[in-house]
């Protein structure tokens, strides 16, 4: 049964609303203030007649809406307070007919009111469309993908509808899932009907500009709502002290009207060095009702193969197609990638990826970025797959390591020295062979220029807003400085290499100028305390190809190792001759091994020392030794160490 409240001031106008209405026997009339209305049913539909100074009247509403949170609401202004009755009663979800009313259009008012929200379901809640059910479910399918790993009970207490007004902040880097959360626990721990407002902060936002984007936002929305203040801690301090008191004492009039405002900021982590952004601390407090921070991809590495395989299926499924998998090199090659901007920089690898190539199972070659390859390292061609050749480890005690000098296999049909052959003959094969040897160190150059750009432009663009920041301009002259050497430097390395001429043959002692490269080398290895290790066959190791292009490959590996090794670590160095080691003729085997930094003890990654971030140096040097008719690998090796094969016509 419906309850009707009927509340007018001036007893002979209420009772000639009571007639107007149609009102049951059980309706409640009386004024504002009267005391029938505290020992009254919490009504369903309560008819407001305003006249006068209005002040009982908002009363009367402001603890009427407390007590009976759900009711609807018909405003009867006297002629000349319709806008006022607009602006002041801007908390409840009110229909408003001027007084007097005709019958007919109140009556089919409260008849709207008594049937409640739109077919209503149990619970009195609008069911959603089924729009909104798809959108629902797909929300909550990216969500168990990007946190199926992590325990949040914070989270819990967030979705408890009981604490649907407690403000929440969310702490996390760039890509780590802020914005996905902040919809997750609007859908689905608040009211399906509920509006939900995203308010952008920017950096140089006054509190002014702040309340002009909050009114947009919000609309002229009196329902239930979820602000969402997306990056707050890019807001000035003066800003944020004033959004700090909107939160806590109420928001700026003529703005927020909902009757339940929640409060939602995303954040950055917990501020660096450097870092020309943070929240203050009253602003943390008023929203900090429930603190929830998202780990970085670097603390849950393990994820990184699961949330591919996750990902590929769910886009597989969604355009039903047959699920792909990700190869092995492919998840390596993904797993020793840094993530700088974490789950969402990785679920648009994977996306691209799949959007272009077919392939099953992905391979590391199949992996894009931005239209390029995303591996740096051709696995065919440069050789990051593990030699089958045991390998022993070098070691400080003991005596002389195990060295697997045996004669190494022949190579697969299809090496770098068969395919100059076959392309004597068939056009095709010698536009594919070339092309195979271009794509590795074309990738390599890509992999190795686009984080540094990604830097300098990402300053760039921040520099004309944060010109004034002293501690921006310090961090923005640092690391542009920093990717400017490193681009610079890649540059330098081209150049090295675009200035080699046509391979001389000419007869070349490799263990000669191995030992030259490290006597030259001689305080890098003190200064680091590194340990080297030599075995070198001293009569038979003169190889055929150009002295000058060797040395280059050569002098790249040797301080590529001794720079990749841990400090206080070995190096080991070792060459031999093989009569028949290369394609059934002789060669000379060079073996360079070093322990990797790939891992610390307790297992994060150090940035800087994995193979895909070196691989610039490894493709250069592959160029060239396979310039000189010889073959080029990369072992990944065991425990931690790397190993670099070489072999080289003799």
């Amino acid at each position: 049964m419906t309850t009707i409240w009927i509340v007018h001031r001036d007893p002979l106008l209420r009772s000639a609303l009571i007639r107007a209405a149609g009102a049951p026997e059980d309706a409640v009339c009386g004024a504002p203030g009267d005391p029938i209305f505290a020992a009254a049913p919490l009504a369903d539909v309560v008819l407001l007649g305003l006249g006068g100074d209005l002040e009982a009247e908002l009363e009367f509403a402001h603890q009427g809406a407390i007590r009976a949170p759900d009711a609807r609401w018909i405003l009867l202004p006297e002629r000349g307070l319709v806008d006022a009755a607009r602006e002041l009663f801007d908390g409840i979800d009110a229909s408003i007919l001027r007084y007097p009313p005709d019958a007919r259009a109140l009556r089919a008012q409260i008849r709207i009111a008594r049937a409640g929200p739109r077919a209503a379901g149990p619970g009195g809640r609008a069911p959603m469309a089924l729009s909104q059910r798809s959108a629902r479910d797909s929300l909550a399918q990216r969500f168990a993908r990007w946190f199926a790993d992590l325990e949040l009970p914070e989270l819990l207490r967030a979705l408890n509808p009981h604490l649907g007004d407690v403000p929440l902040l969310i702490l996390g880097e760039e890509g780590t899932g802020r914005g996905l959360l902040a919809h997750y626990v609007h859908l689905f721990g608040g009211d399906p009907g509920s509006e939900f407002a995203h308010v952008p902060c920017e950096d140089g936002m006054s509190a002014e500009l702040l309340r002009t984007a909050l009114a947009e936002a919000i609309g002229d929305s009196t329902n239930r709502c979820t602000i969402w203040l997306e990056g707050v801690d890019a807001l000035p301090a003066a800003t944020q002290r004033q959004l700090a008191r909107w939160i806590e004492f109420g928001p700026p009039s003529r703005v927020v009207r909902v009757r339940v405002a929640r409060w939602l900021g995303t954040s950055g982590d917990e501020p660096t060095i450097g870092s020309a952004s943070a929240l203050i601390p009253a602003l943390r407090d008023a929203l900090g009702g429930i603190p929830l921070r998202i780990p970085t991809l670097r603390e849950r590495p393990e994820r990184i193969a699961a949330f591919a395989t996750d990902t590929a299926l769910a886009w597989c499924s969604a355009r039903r197609q047959r699920p792909r998998r990700f190869a092995e090199d492919a998840l390596t090659v993904l797993a020793e990638y840094p993530w700088p901007l974490n789950l969402r920089e990785l679920e648009v690898v994977v996306i691209q990826t799949l959007a272009a190539s077919g392939a099953d199972p992905i391979r590391v070659d199949d992996l894009q970025y931005d239209g390029i390859a995303f591996a740096p390292i051709d696995v065919g061609d440069v050789g990051t797959m593990i030699e089958p050749d045991p390998v022993g480890r070098s070691t400080r005690l003991g005596g002389a390591p195990n060295v697997p000098l045996a004669a190494p296999r022949a190579r697969e049909a299809g090496s770098a020295p068969e395919r100059k052959a076959a392309s004597a003959s068939d056009p095709r094969e010698a536009i594919a062979g070339a092309n195979a040897s271009i794509q590795p160190l074309v990738a390599a150059i890509a992999h190795e220029m686009r984080n540094p750009l990604s830097t300098i432009r990402t300053f760039a663009e921040l520099l004309p807003s944060r010109y004034d920041d002293p501690e921006f301009r310090s961090r923005f002259a640092e690391l542009v400085g920093q990717d400017t050497h490193r681009i610079e430097a890649v540059i330098q390395r081209l150049t090295e290499l675009a200035s080699l001429e046509q391979p001389k043959i000419e007869t070349v002692d490799i263990s000669a100028l191995l030992e030259e490269l490290l006597s030259e080398r001689t305080e890098q290895v003190r200064n680091r305390q590194l340990l080297v290790l030599k075995e070198l066959d001293e009569h038979h190791t003169a190889a055929i190809g150009d002295a000058g292009q060797l040395r280059f490959a050569l002098e790249s590996l040797i301080d590529k190792s001794l720079d990749l090794a841990p400090e206080g670590g070995d190096v080991f160095i070792a060459s031999r001759h093989h009569p028949a080691g290369l394609r059934g003729g002789p060669a000379v085997r060079v073996l360079i091994r070093f322990g990797s930094l790939d891992s610390s003890p307790s297992g994060s990654r150090v940035p800087g020392t994995s193979l895909a971030e070196n691989a610039l140096d490894y493709a250069i040097a592959a160029a060239v030794i396979r310039a000189q008719g010889g073959t080029f690998t990369i072992d990944p090796g065991e425990g931690n160490e790397t190993v670099l094969l070489l072999d080289i016509p003799a």
